[in-house]
C-alpha cells in the first residue's frame, strides 16, 4: 500500500494560534460512536507510558506535563521492545493530550509518518512503525478536536492489517494487533466487521494476560460474559 504524501506540520503551521481546544457539548460524534481508541484507557501493567493520572480515566492528563514534549516522548516510548498494548495506550494518551493543543496531534502523525517513510526508503520496512502510524491515525479520526481535513486520507486499518500479515499470525504481537484492529472497526455498522478480530483475540488470549484483562474490561458487555471462557462461548463469537 502506498502512503500518501501527508503534510501535518504544514497544516499545523497554517493554523498556528487559531488551533484551540474545540470540544463541543453534545457532539453528535460522541452520541454515534464510542470512540474506543481515544476513550478506552488500556491496562498495560508496569509498562512505561506518557505521564498520566488515574489509569482508569481516559482524560487524566498529568498536571504540569510539558505539552511540547508529547511527540518526542511518545516516539521514545515506541521502542522496538515496547509491547503492542503499551504502544496503543501511549498513542491514546498522546491524542488525549492533543485536546489541550491540537497541533500536538498533527505533529505526532507527521513524525510517525516520517518514521515509516524513512524505514521504507532505506529498504528496512518496520512493521511496528506501520502499526503505530495506522493506530494513531485512526485514533486521531475519533478525536473530535482534531479536524479530518488536516489528517490526510491514510487508511490506518490497512496499515495495521499489513503489519499483522507481514509479521505473521504466529508472532505473539499479532494477537494484540488483532485486538487493535477490532477496536478500529468498533462502530455501529450493520455487518459488525470487528467480530472476526475479536474472535481471534479471545480465542488466543491466555488467562492472566493483559490482553485478557482488556478484553474483559471493555468488551464484557458487548459479548455478555465476565470471563474469558464465557466470551469464547458467546453467541456473538461463534
Amino acid at each position: 500500500m502506498r502512503l500518501n504524501s501527508l503534510s501535518f506540520p504544514t497544516a499545523a503551521a497554517m493554523l498556528g494560534g487559531l488551533l484551540a481546544p474545540c470540544l463541543v457539548a453534545g457532539d453528535p460524534w460522541d452520541e454515534m460512536f464510542e470512540q474506543p481508541l481515544v476513550k478506552w484507557a488500556l491496562e498495560i501493567g508496569d509498562a512505561k507510558s506518557l505521564p498520566w493520572g488515574s489509569p482508569l480515566a481516559w482524560d487524566a492528563l498529568a498536571p504540569g506535563y510539558d505539552l511540547q514534549q508529547v511527540s518526542t516522548d511518545t516516539l521514545a516510548l515506541l521502542a522496538p521492545t515496547t509491547q503492542v498494548l503499551a504502544r496503543m495506550e501511549t498513542l491514546r494518551r498522546a491524542i488525549a493530550y492533543s485536546r489541550k493543543d491540537p497541533r500536538i496531534g498533527y505533529q505526532l502523525l507527521a513524525a510517525l509518518n516520517g518514521r515509516v517513510r524513512d524505514a521504507d526508503s532505506a529498504g528496512r520496512p518496520d512493521v511496528l512503525a506501520w502499526f503505530d502510524l495506522g493506530y494513531a491515525f485512526e485514533a486521531s479520526r475519533q478525536a473530535a478536536w482534531l479536524k479530518n481535513e488536516f489528517l490526510g486520507d491514510l487508511n490506518g486499518y490497512s496499515l495495521v492489517m499489513k503489519a499483522i500479515r507481514v509479521m505473521g499470525e504466529a508472532d505473539p504481537r499479532a494477537l494484540d494487533m488483532q485486538f487493535a484492529a477490532g477496536l478500529i472497526l468498533l462502530e455501529p455498522k450493520g455487518q459488525h466487521p470487528f467480530y472476526p478480530h475479536f474472535k481471534t483475540a479471545v480465542r488466543g488470549a491466555t488467562e492472566g494476560s493483559l490482553l485478557e484483562k482488556n478484553l474483559l474490561r471493555h468488551l464484557h458487555g458487548k459479548f455478555e460474559a465476565d470471563t474469558l471462557a464465557g466470551m469464547r462461548k458467546s453467541r456473538y463469537l461463534r
